[in-house]
């Protein structure tokens, strides 16, 4: 009866004492838990840039009559084409609604002068019996605010053109009063150009995929808290490991006991990293955080069986695992899309001609569970995820433990 409560009593010691011993490397644990909040607090400031470029501010362009009494009208209807899509939008609750702030030149070289000068983005010439005309400086190759003013010139004339033929087949139509501005304004109304619908289950950024690459990432670093456990164990690594190695105490206690340690701190990393994003970042989880902790225990738990197999390599210095567990963490986590577009678009190629290239690559599939866990209605995709990383976990785990024998002094 003594002997059976020995058993768990010895397996938490060994726990506690590599808990305690993984801790006491301070450096690893910080690198661990502080280098996802730097990366992620870059991405942020990086990433701010972008998403405050798509607020919608006054797009300034300049507009260049004639002053006779067909371009004057023309620059009416633009204006108030102008004023219509802008209300329109406003009225439905569109916070992107970018109006046009027009300027209106008699001379063309004063509207060529702001242009250069940055005043305005482009200027619209007007003139009798020719189609409006936008005029883009040299110094730009033509935006998103070039893109709007072009847009804007289309719909009056496509509404101008509209407007002819009616008049042509049935004067008497527009005859009637608010005919003509209800049929204008139907025609430029976006509700008849296109309807937003969503696929996925909540609102995506094209910006998420970093941080779902950089949580890949981190769970990787972790396992640099699993080697330097398990070398400690080993009678190749150090004196101690020696004495460990030859103890009463099995060398696959000692190998789970390492892992199980060594998967508390990097979880609790994790998890840290995770609310990081979450409360500070604004990274949305799909209301399902829960389960994201969940996430978190299998990507640590992966991560430690990693850097399990990897201190478990006999004949190997240390110095020689810890740079080839880094290499091993940056190779990987170049196809989960971190280091860029080039690395997203090298991901996207070997998912599409070579997916199980992904499928046994755990950065990737850190990405892809929470990806699953956020975008998708079904959970199907995200359990299938926990399945393949707890397979790896097994997988690594097996083969240390077959690596993490006895040896004999005088065999090392």
């Amino acid at each position: 009866m003594s002997h059976g409560t020995n058993g768990p009593r010895t397996a938490l010691r060994l726990v506690r004492f590599d808990l305690t011993q993984a801790l006491r490397n301070r450096g690893i644990v910080i690198w661990v838990m502080v280098f996802p909040i730097v990366l992620a607090s870059i991405f942020m400031v990086m990433f701010d840039g972008y998403e405050s470029g798509e607020a919608a501010t006054d797009i300034h362009v300049g507009l260049v009559i004639d002053g006779s009494a067909g371009t004057t009208r023309l620059a009416d209807a633009l204006k108030e084409a102008t004023e219509g899509t802008s209300e329109g939008a406003a009225s439905a609750g569109a916070a992107d609604a970018a109006p046009l702030d027009i300027t209106t030149y008699t001379d063309e070289r004063d509207a060529a002068a702001a242009a250069d000068a940055g005043e305005v983005c482009a200027y619209v010439l007007l003139r009798e019996g020719e189609r409006p005309r936008m005029v883009v400086p040299a110094r730009e190759a033509g935006g998103i605010e070039q893109a709007i003013v072009q847009l804007v010139l289309d719909r009056i004339e496509q509404v101008s053109e509209t407007l002819a033929i009616v008049a042509k087949q049935d004067p008497a139509a527009l005859a009637r009063p608010g005919v003509a501005r209800a049929l204008a304004a139907s025609l430029a109304g976006d509700d008849v150009i296109s309807e937003r619908i969503a696929v996925l289950r909540t609102q995506s950024s094209e910006f998420t995929r970093y941080y779902y690459a950089m949580l890949g990432f981190s769970s990787l670093m972790g396992a640099q808290v699993a080697l330097l456990l398990v070398v400690s164990k080993r009678a190749d690594g150090s004196p101690a490991g020696m004495r460990r190695q030859v103890c009463a105490t099995g060398p696959l206690a000692q190998l789970a006991s390492g892992l199980i340690a060594s998967w508390i701190v990097v979880f609790g990393c994790l998890v840290v990293s995770l609310a990081f994003i979450r409360l500070v970042a604004k990274v949305s989880l799909g209301g399902r955080e829960g389960l994201a902790v969940l996430a978190c225990a299998a990507c640590a738990l992966v991560s430690c069986a990693i850097g399990t197999l990897v201190g478990a390599v006999p004949h190997v210095p240390t110095g020689a695992k810890d740079v080839a567990l880094t290499v091993l963490t940056m190779g990987l986590s170049l196809p989960a899309g971190l280091f860029g577009t080039p690395a997203q678009h090298l991901g996207d190629w070997l998912s599409l001609h070579l997916p199980w290239v992904q499928l046994v690559n755990p950065a990737v599939q850190v990405g892809e569970t929470f990806y699953r866990l956020t975008f998708y209605d079904s959970l199907a995709p995200f359990a299938a995820s926990l399945v393949t990383l707890a397979a790896m976990s097994a997988v690594c785990f097996a083969v240390a433990a077959l690596l993490m024998r006895r040896q004999r002094h005088a065999s090392l």
